[in-house]
Protein backbone atom coordinates (compact mmCIF):
# COMPACT_ATOMS: atom_id res chain seq x y z
CA UNK A 1 0.00 0.00 0.00
CA UNK A 2 2.62 2.17 0.82
CA UNK A 3 4.61 1.47 -1.99
CA UNK A 4 1.33 2.16 -4.24
CA UNK A 5 1.21 6.42 -2.38
CA UNK A 6 4.92 6.95 -3.27
CA UNK A 7 4.53 5.79 -6.73
CA UNK A 8 1.37 8.38 -7.06
CA UNK A 9 2.59 10.59 -5.41
CA UNK A 10 5.90 10.73 -7.89
CA UNK A 11 3.60 10.05 -10.78
CA UNK A 12 1.55 13.31 -9.73
CA UNK A 13 4.44 15.36 -9.11
CA UNK A 14 5.74 14.48 -12.10
CA UNK A 15 2.54 15.08 -14.31
CA UNK A 16 2.77 18.88 -12.77
CA UNK A 17 6.51 19.32 -13.81
CA UNK A 18 4.84 17.98 -17.64
CA UNK A 19 2.24 20.62 -17.12
CA UNK A 20 4.17 23.61 -16.02
CA UNK A 21 6.60 22.88 -18.98
CA UNK A 22 3.92 23.95 -21.30
CA UNK A 23 4.32 27.30 -20.76
CA UNK A 24 6.90 29.51 -22.24
CA UNK A 25 7.69 33.41 -21.90
CA UNK A 26 9.66 35.24 -24.03
CA UNK A 27 12.82 36.17 -23.14
CA UNK A 28 14.83 38.06 -25.71
CA UNK A 29 13.71 38.64 -29.51
CA UNK A 30 12.36 41.75 -31.90
CA UNK A 31 9.84 42.12 -33.85
CA UNK A 32 9.74 44.01 -37.08
CA UNK A 33 8.31 45.75 -40.42
CA UNK A 34 9.07 46.46 -43.75
CA UNK A 35 7.51 48.85 -45.40
CA UNK A 36 7.88 49.65 -49.26
CA UNK A 37 7.52 53.25 -51.66
CA UNK A 38 8.19 53.35 -55.19
CA UNK A 39 11.72 54.61 -54.38
CA UNK A 40 13.10 53.17 -51.01
CA UNK A 41 12.31 50.78 -48.11
CA UNK A 42 12.98 51.04 -44.81
CA UNK A 43 12.50 49.06 -41.51
CA UNK A 44 11.02 48.97 -37.93
CA UNK A 45 12.07 47.13 -35.33
CA UNK A 46 11.76 46.69 -31.29
CA UNK A 47 13.69 44.65 -29.45
CA UNK A 48 10.66 44.77 -26.36
CA UNK A 49 8.57 41.89 -27.35
CA UNK A 50 6.24 40.27 -24.96
CA UNK A 51 5.13 37.41 -25.10
CA UNK A 52 3.58 33.93 -24.00
CA UNK A 53 3.01 30.07 -25.22
CA UNK A 54 0.68 28.00 -23.30
CA UNK A 55 1.34 24.69 -25.36
CA UNK A 56 -1.30 22.60 -22.95
CA UNK A 57 -3.84 25.28 -23.63
CA UNK A 58 -3.07 26.15 -27.84
CA UNK A 59 -2.40 29.58 -26.89
CA UNK A 60 -0.14 32.41 -27.87
CA UNK A 61 -0.08 35.89 -26.88
CA UNK A 62 2.63 38.56 -28.46
CA UNK A 63 2.43 42.33 -27.74
CA UNK A 64 5.22 44.98 -28.81
CA UNK A 65 4.83 48.62 -27.66
CA UNK A 66 4.47 50.92 -30.53
CA UNK A 67 7.04 53.46 -29.05
CA UNK A 68 9.72 51.25 -28.74
CA UNK A 69 9.18 50.83 -32.67
CA UNK A 70 12.30 52.56 -34.34
CA UNK A 71 13.14 53.04 -37.76
CA UNK A 72 15.97 55.02 -37.72
CA UNK A 73 14.71 58.39 -38.68
CA UNK A 74 13.08 60.12 -35.57
CA UNK A 75 11.20 62.15 -37.93
CA UNK A 76 9.37 59.04 -39.33
CA UNK A 77 8.69 57.17 -35.81
CA UNK A 78 7.18 60.30 -34.80
CA UNK A 79 4.94 60.54 -38.19
CA UNK A 80 3.82 56.65 -37.26
CA UNK A 81 3.13 57.14 -33.99
CA UNK A 82 1.11 59.65 -34.63
CA UNK A 83 -0.59 57.99 -37.51
CA UNK A 84 -1.32 54.28 -35.57
CA UNK A 85 -2.41 57.27 -32.77
CA UNK A 86 0.44 55.06 -30.22
CA UNK A 87 -0.76 56.88 -27.36
CA UNK A 88 -4.42 55.69 -27.24
CA UNK A 89 -3.49 52.59 -28.71
CA UNK A 90 0.17 51.82 -27.22
CA UNK A 91 0.45 48.24 -28.55
CA UNK A 92 0.18 46.18 -31.57
CA UNK A 93 -0.77 42.62 -30.37
CA UNK A 94 -1.43 38.87 -31.63
CA UNK A 95 -3.44 36.69 -29.72
CA UNK A 96 -4.32 33.67 -31.20
CA UNK A 97 -4.29 29.64 -30.90
CA UNK A 98 -2.44 27.02 -32.53
CA UNK A 99 -4.30 25.15 -35.77
CA UNK A 100 -1.45 22.55 -35.39
CA UNK A 101 0.40 21.55 -32.48
CA UNK A 102 4.34 21.32 -31.34
CA UNK A 103 5.75 17.85 -30.89
CA UNK A 104 8.80 18.64 -27.83
CA UNK A 105 10.24 14.85 -28.65
CA UNK A 106 10.74 15.66 -32.22
CA UNK A 107 13.80 16.93 -33.29
CA UNK A 108 14.38 20.23 -35.73
CA UNK A 109 12.26 23.38 -37.00
CA UNK A 110 8.51 22.58 -36.95
CA UNK A 111 6.49 24.39 -39.21
CA UNK A 112 2.84 25.35 -37.19
CA UNK A 113 -0.03 27.41 -37.97
CA UNK A 114 -1.92 29.55 -35.40
CA UNK A 115 -5.14 31.27 -35.93
CA UNK A 116 -5.98 34.80 -34.15
CA UNK A 117 -6.62 38.16 -33.77
CA UNK A 118 -3.86 40.73 -34.88
CA UNK A 119 -4.45 44.27 -33.06
CA UNK A 120 -2.82 47.57 -34.79
CA UNK A 121 -3.99 51.21 -34.24
CA UNK A 122 -7.24 50.34 -32.52
CA UNK A 123 -8.26 47.54 -35.50
CA UNK A 124 -8.43 44.08 -34.75
CA UNK A 125 -8.93 41.28 -36.88
CA UNK A 126 -8.78 37.68 -37.39
CA UNK A 127 -5.22 36.20 -39.45
CA UNK A 128 -3.80 32.98 -39.93
CA UNK A 129 0.16 33.08 -39.42
CA UNK A 130 2.55 30.72 -40.19
CA UNK A 131 5.20 29.62 -37.19
CA UNK A 132 8.19 28.10 -37.44
CA UNK A 133 9.35 26.56 -33.70
CA UNK A 134 12.48 25.27 -32.73
CA UNK A 135 13.48 23.09 -29.15
CA UNK A 136 16.96 24.74 -29.08
CA UNK A 137 17.40 23.20 -25.66
CA UNK A 138 15.90 21.65 -22.73
CA UNK A 139 13.57 24.26 -21.88
CA UNK A 140 14.11 26.57 -24.32
CA UNK A 141 11.93 27.45 -28.00
CA UNK A 142 13.06 29.21 -31.01
CA UNK A 143 9.95 30.99 -33.09
CA UNK A 144 10.05 32.40 -36.10
CA UNK A 145 7.40 34.13 -38.18
CA UNK A 146 6.54 36.51 -40.98
CA UNK A 147 3.19 37.46 -42.70
CA UNK A 148 2.07 40.69 -45.00
CA UNK A 149 -0.82 42.82 -44.12
CA UNK A 150 -2.55 45.43 -46.01
CA UNK A 151 -2.28 48.60 -43.37
CA UNK A 152 -5.86 49.99 -45.10
CA UNK A 153 -7.62 46.92 -43.45
CA UNK A 154 -6.10 48.49 -39.75
CA UNK A 155 -7.94 51.65 -41.44
CA UNK A 156 -4.83 53.42 -41.65
CA UNK A 157 -3.72 55.54 -44.34
CA UNK A 158 -1.10 55.11 -46.25
CA UNK A 159 1.92 57.85 -45.45
CA UNK A 160 3.76 59.71 -47.89
CA UNK A 161 6.82 61.14 -48.39
CA UNK A 162 7.31 63.90 -50.61
CA UNK A 163 4.31 63.43 -52.92
CA UNK A 164 5.28 59.57 -52.65
CA UNK A 165 3.26 57.48 -51.00
CA UNK A 166 4.36 54.26 -49.30
CA UNK A 167 3.18 50.78 -50.41
CA UNK A 168 -0.01 49.44 -48.38
CA UNK A 169 1.36 46.03 -48.25
CA UNK A 170 3.66 45.94 -45.32
CA UNK A 171 5.70 42.55 -44.32
CA UNK A 172 6.15 41.57 -40.85
CA UNK A 173 8.26 39.76 -38.46
CA UNK A 174 8.54 38.05 -35.22
CA UNK A 175 11.73 36.25 -34.26
CA UNK A 176 11.90 35.54 -30.20
CA UNK A 177 13.62 32.91 -27.93
CA UNK A 178 11.42 31.86 -25.13
CA UNK A 179 12.08 29.67 -22.27
CA UNK A 180 10.20 27.56 -19.44
CA UNK A 181 8.16 29.32 -16.94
Amino acid sequence: MGKNLICLLILLLASNIFLNAQEYVVKEGSASFKAKTPLISYEGISNDVKGTIDFKAGTLTFSVPVKFIKTGNEKRDEHMYQLVEAEKYPNVVFKGKFISGFNFKRNGIQSVQAKGDFSLAGTTRQINIPINLELVSEGTIQLNTSWSLLITDYNLERPSFAFIKVKDKHFLRVDVLLKEK
